[in-house]
């Protein structure tokens, strides 16, 4: 089977399921964008543990969420599909009730692992509660035809962007552990609408896998995607803690705002596969941020650093959605969540070790100023190789006909 031909089955839309799929997206985004904007503000002007520790447990969280991430992929192959999403939905109110129990250094620490709290500073892109993103993408998959597919991806991208710009906002409001609170709520009333959402039984019975070629460059360009991602994404709200003291109730306006920029921003994705297709659409976007993240540094005037960081994350992930339809062209049906999960572990593995270079260096700037420089600068190199191996691994994909036009070839 060619790593280069589409190898998925048509279907039907689901538009009823969908829509039960993205109101629980809503209320786990909402969740998702309070805790985005209050954990680094209580680790860092609440507890003053500063930004090394913080970025250990970035670390740390990305690390774990890595793990349980490939296993809730896998189980939903050889397991079932609900079962592994109910499991995943439910660690994110788990480590909300954490934070609400105790703000002690441990369970901060074991809260941020079981949530996945290591993304802040992209809403759309991912974000707390990481564990579960493989299997919604599952779920997304199914439920739609390979026409809509893109199209769906980027919609429900888009709501629970919107959703997460809006609890980023309401997450600098209230005293922090209320914060946790209603966020330990929304996440588990997220949980009880998982029986209206029509799954898919489990149809793999080995471990063997079929699109191993596919997977493996997938993987590749995942995890150099996951280093620059960890060098700079889990800092965007502390550089401006650090250097320009800024606080939560404005912070919480500028989280919102780069968020809703970058939902919309993923709207454009449709228009991206039928104009450009996969392979270049990546390249013009994610090139673009390469550009943005080694100018943020250099001019250090606040209404430039705010100006890169309300559109950084529109740059990675306003092509998410076409690069996330071009995988499942090439993997089979029932390797759909392997391949999520796998591509996951190794975007966050990576991750975590750029997380823990830039707590590192950003602990640093109090001795040497331009220490905060070299993650963004790192983050430029690493993305533009990984966009050279985009073009090497792809440049001969052609999506399934009626997808795109000639501008994708």
């Amino acid at each position: 089977m060619s790593g280069d031909q589409p190898v998925n089955s048509e279907h039907e839309t689901d538009k009823r399921s969908l829509g039960y799929l993205a109101a629980l997206r809503v209320l786990r985004s909402v969740a998702a964008g309070m805790i985005n904007v209050a954990f680094p503000f209580l680790v860092l002007t609440e507890l003053h543990l500063g930004t090394f520790i913080l970025g250990v447990m970035y670390s740390a969280a990305t690390m774990a969420t890595a793990l349980m991430g490939l296993g809730v992929g896998v189980a939903a192959d050889l397991v079932g599909r609900r079962i592994s999403f109910v499991v995943a939905l439910a660690l994110l109110p788990l480590s909300a009730f954490l934070v609400v129990a105790s703000t002690s250094v441990p369970s901060l620490f074991v809260a941020a692992i079981v949530g996945g709290i290591s993304a802040t500073g992209s809403l759309p892109g991912g974000g707390v509660g990481g564990a579960a993103q493989p299997i919604q993408s599952i779920l997304t998959t199914e439920l739609t035809s390979r026409k809509d597919r893109t199209r769906y991806y980027s919609l429900l991208a888009f709501i629970s962007g919107v959703a997460s710009a809006g609890g980023a906002y309401l997450g600098g409001f209230g005293a922090i552990q209320d914060v946790f609170a209603v966020a330990a709520v929304l996440g588990a009333a997220s949980v009880l609408l998982t029986p209206l959402v029509r799954m898919e039984k489990s149809v793999r019975r080995s471990f063997r896998i079929k699109s191993g070629s596919a997977i493996g460059k997938f993987s590749i360009t995942g995890m150099l995607n996951g280093l620059s991602q960890g060098l700079v994404t889990p800092f965007l709200i502390p550089f401006f803690i650090v250097l320009y003291g800024v606080t939560r109730q404005e912070m919480n306006v500028f989280a919102a705002a780069s968020g809703l920029i970058a939902s919309f921003a993923l709207l454009l994705a449709p228009r991206i596969e039928r104009r450009l297709g996969f392979l270049r659409g990546m390249l013009a976007t994610r090139g673009f941020s390469v550009v943005l993240s080694v100018l943020m540094p250099l001019i250090r005037l606040f209404p430039v650093s705010l100006s890169i960081y309300l559109l950084l994350p529109a740059t990675r992930v306003m092509a998410l959605p076409v690069q996330q339809a071009a995988m499942m062209d090439m993997v089979s049906g029932d390797e759909r969540g392997t391949a999520f999960g796998i591509n996951q572990t190794t975007r966050l593995v990576a991750s975590s070790g750029g997380t823990y270079f830039s707590g590192f260096e950003f602990a640093a700037a109090d001795a040497d100023p331009l220490a905060i420089d070299y993650p963004f600068a790192l983050y430029g190199v690493v993305l533009a190789l990984n966009l050279g191996l985009y073009w090497w691994f792809f440049k001969r994909y052609r999506p399934p006909p009626g997808v795109t036009g000639a501008a994708a070839k």
